[in-house]
């Protein structure tokens, strides 16, 4: 009989003398965070804790934070084409997956979730009186900057106005969901169960004051 992990990994191969599985190790937007190396001990592991364990070529078994407290949450595990590389799709606790301190270990990483993680700091460390704790304390402000920009985008017409009003918009947006409580990987797995529907809304534009 074969537990999980070894019937897992019986289609993976290695042609590594130490037989290791390259690991490469992203954030749930596929950022990637560095590159650890994995064996069917440390396969084993994570299968039966759900967090980031791997295997050091210097210290053996290791489990990603367990000292530093920058743990992993594995959402996922996926071999590549060849099945003789391993990605780990992770959930980070911490400071980053560096020890270094960074995002990752090519530094920082840039893209909405960075901007979403800078606007969630902000909620906790803007100053009275900024327009940004303003933006998180007064609603009507905010509606009618997201109703502002997203007017001002549907009337650009050149690449450069295209560019600028989406920026906005997606700023405003972001800071919307960060005073609601709903994150970007939230939305992302909702747009992600809409692709996967088997029926589809018309899309109609909604009438004003009740239903399309």
């Amino acid at each position: 009989e074969l537990d999980l992990a070894e019937a897992f990994a019986a289609p993976f191969s290695s042609d590594r003398p130490d037989g290791l599985w390259p690991t490469v190790v992203v954030d749930p937007f596929d950022r990637a965070l560095g590159l650890c190396y994995s064996n069917l001990e440390s396969l084993r592991k994570t299968l039966e804790t759900g967090r980031g364990t791997y295997w050091s070529r210097r210290r053996g078994l290791w489990e990603k934070g367990a000292t530093s407290g920058a743990t992993q949450e594995v959402l996922e595990i996926l071999p590549d084409c060849d099945r003789d590389t391993l990605r780990f799709r992770v959930r980070q606790a911490g400071k980053g997956f560096c020890h270094l301190e960074t995002t990752s270990c090519w530094g920082p990483v840039r893209g909405l979730a960075t901007l979403e993680q800078r606007i969630m700091q902000r909620i906790a460390s803007a100053p009275e009186g900024s327009y940004t704790r303003r933006l998180f304390e007064d609603p009507d402000l905010l509606r009618s900057k997201l109703l502002e920009e997203a007017g001002e985008l549907s009337d650009a017409r050149t690449e450069e106005e295209i560019v600028w009003e989406t920026a906005d918009v997606l700023y405003f947006t972001l800071t919307a969901m960060a005073v609601g409580g709903a994150t970007l990987e939230d939305v992302l797995a909702h747009l992600e169960h809409r692709s996967r529907a088997v029926t589809r809304r018309p899309g109609n534009a909604k009438a004003k004051g009740g239903t399309p």
